[in-house]
């Protein structure tokens, strides 16, 4: 009975030592569980189509150089186009403008012609004329003005040049062509097709561009006598014996020069017909 009852304790002894290690693995179990699963959640991909981002251009460069026209309008022999124009202020070339001697009633004019590039979709521009600040004006009565073409279209009639520095001679966009839902930001037609306009109305006007690269004609022109108001206001800037002249000889030898003026291009975010 001893042996079978030593047994029997022995048999209980182990199935409990058993239970204990069952116990300790189960324990372990759960604690890599809990400390850092290997299962995996749902996930999923997929490729969409990508694109290029391109930036665009604004540019402008010299065609042809500045060219100089005597265009006095009391001259017989005023009988040549002024550079790319419509022949609507006729004037003989002169040959070296450094050497040439203005007199009262005389009218002399200065051809920029400059190629612009405007290569982007919400992309409007100022063309305006720098170095009016370093203008330095040595003779008295002296009087500028300005026209701009597109061809031999006029765009802006002759008007007088803007005192301020950084004033606008007129505004171009971006052709809209490939601009998908873009509008166009012209405010007053494509160039080619628009009706010209004085220099107060083009300093707020965009003119579009056809293409993204275009000609046009800058020509500035400076008076050696005076209008009136009425008259600038009405674009009479052809010479009369009537006109306001110097006659005194204070001036004798005195000079402007212009040799610091820029046509420039400027990238503008405030006019436009489709910005806020």
């Amino acid at each position: 009975m001893t042996n079978i009852d030593n047994d029997q304790i022995i048999v209980v002894t182990e199935k409990k030592q058993r239970r204990r290690g069952l116990l300790w693995v189960a324990a372990g179990t759960a604690a890599l569980l809990v400390g850092g699963s290997t299962f995996a959640l749902w996930s999923a991909n997929d490729m969409f189509s990508g694109g290029t981002i391109t930036a665009g251009d604004l540019n402008i460069v010299t065609k042809n150089d500045t060219t100089f026209w005597d265009v006095s309008g009391d001259r017989a022999d005023a009988t040549e186009t002024v550079g790319n124009t419509d022949g609507s202020q006729l004037g003989h070339s002169i040959t070296d403008v450094n050497t040439w001697r203005i007199a009262p009633g005389d009218k002399l004019a200065a051809s920029f012609e400059p190629t612009i590039t405007l290569d982007g979709d919400n992309l409007v521009a100022r063309v305006g004329l720098d170095g009016l600040d370093k203008l330095e004006s040595g003779i008295s009565g002296m009087n500028y003005s300005y026209e701009i073409y597109y061809g031999s279209k006029l765009l802006v009639k002759e008007s007088k040049l803007p005192e301020v520095a950084d004033a606008p001679l007129l505004y171009l966009s971006a052709t809209a062509d490939g601009q998908a839902a873009g509008l166009e930001d012209h405010t007053h037609g494509i160039l080619g097709e628009a009706e010209p306009v004085t220099g107060v109305e083009a300093q707020k006007a965009v003119f579009g561009m056809p293409t993204i690269k275009e000609d046009l004609n800058v020509v500035i022109y400076a008076s050696f006598y005076k209008k009136t108001d009425e008259e600038y206001a009405n674009g009479d800037f052809a010479y009369k014996p009537t006109d306001e002249t110097v006659t005194e000889r204070t001036d004798v030898t005195a000079a402007d020069v212009l040799a610091e003026m820029k046509v420039a291009l400027t990238q503008v975010r405030d006019t436009g017909k489709q910005f806020k």
